[in-house]
């Protein structure tokens, strides 16, 4: 069957611990004996492995461990923003979530504190908002740390195409940006906005609906992903394939397990190991890892007989190291 459940261990696995997304920096995450650091696309060591650990770069900084708090550092290396902080995301819209004695606030890319720390919990800022958590309170803020939208939610995640889901008694469903439910709180789960529509299921059915709540594609579905680049993995028959979003079956299901298209491939796997397919589900780089992550500006992460490499889209290794387990 589709094993869900292992694809997101290997990607929890594969990106703590290497990373894969540039960030549009050119730079990539690499680990060498337990410290981060970073290369560009032709495999060349930029940022030497000096770090207990590191996130993407974003808006030009990377979030860095040292000494166990966090700071940021410049596509140089240098740290631009000193290592003050409990917790930290990437740079959103112009300001990144950081915590400071269990609270969290907002910094700016010059490390200035815009929102102070005052919330239990807080997300990134998307389209102008992000969402806050204070005591049993989930409303959401604008970048002058007004609140700009609440309610009686247990969960309000981020917006996406001008959608953002909340959660109530256990159910989903969507407000606007003026907070108006215009997607009732009625579905068992539902996954972001991704090209104009939303994964939506209930009675263990997945099936998509569009921005006024109208099924597109009727609810049919074991094991469902959100639409990127067009295509949707979906469970037909226990193997996965790919629909448009018309719900016509683009790529056969065949898969024991797939990731989502990005940059035109999906990582697959039909017997023992990984490979590249494109949108006709033709495999373009054989299968030959044990695991894989998706290509992000131009490579992607692989683990092939405990070597973990970054290759391009014609498959070429432009960076290798033998983790320590193997060694």
């Amino acid at each position: 069957m589709f094993h869900k459940f292992s694809r997101i261990l290997l990607l929890l696995f594969v990106i703590l611990i290497f990373g894969c997304n540039a960030g549009n920096s050119g730079l990539y995450k690499i680990t060498i004996k337990n410290k981060t650091g970073f290369i560009n696309k032709k495999g060349d060591v930029k940022i030497d492995p000096l770090f207990e650990a590191a996130g993407d770069f974003s808006e030009g900084l990377a979030l860095v461990v040292i000494d166990g708090k966090g700071g940021y550092i410049n596509t140089k290396g240098e740290l631009s923003i000193a290592a003050d902080y409990e917790k930290g995301s990437s740079f959103h819209e112009g300001l990144a979530m950081v915590v400071k004695d269990n609270k969290c606030g907002y910094i700016n890319t010059k490390g200035e504190i815009v929102i102070p720390f005052q919330y239990d919990r807080a997300g990134d800022f998307h389209e102008k908002q992000a969402s806050v958590v204070e005591g049993d309170r989930h409303f959401y803020i604008n970048k002058k740390n007004e609140e700009t939208i609440s309610g009686d939610w247990t969960y309000a995640g981020d917006f996406h195409e001008s959608m953002a889901r909340v959660s109530r008694d256990g159910k989903t469903g969507f407000i606007n940006r003026k907070g108006e439910e215009v997607i009732p709180v009625v579905y068992d789960f539902t996954g972001d906005f991704s090209d104009g529509l939303a994964l939506a299921v209930i009675d263990d059915q997945g099936g998509y609906i569009d921005s006024k709540n109208r099924y597109v594609i009727e609810p049919q579905f074991k094991y469902s992903k959100n639409f990127s680049e067009g295509k949707a993995l979906v469970l037909i028959d226990e193997k996965g394939g790919f629909i448009n979003k018309k719900g016509e079956v683009l790529v056969s299901p065949q898969f024991i397990y797939a990731g989502d298209f990005s940059q035109g491939l999906a990582l697959a796997k039909i017997d023992k190991t990984i490979g590249f397919i494109d949108d006709k589900g033709k495999f373009v780089i054989d299968p030959q890892f044990d695991h894989a992550d998706s290509f992000h500006d131009g490579l992607a992460l692989v683990i092939e007989d405990g070597i973990v490499h970054y290759i391009n889209r014609n498959g070429e290794k432009v960076w290798s190291y033998q983790t320590p387990e193997e060694e």
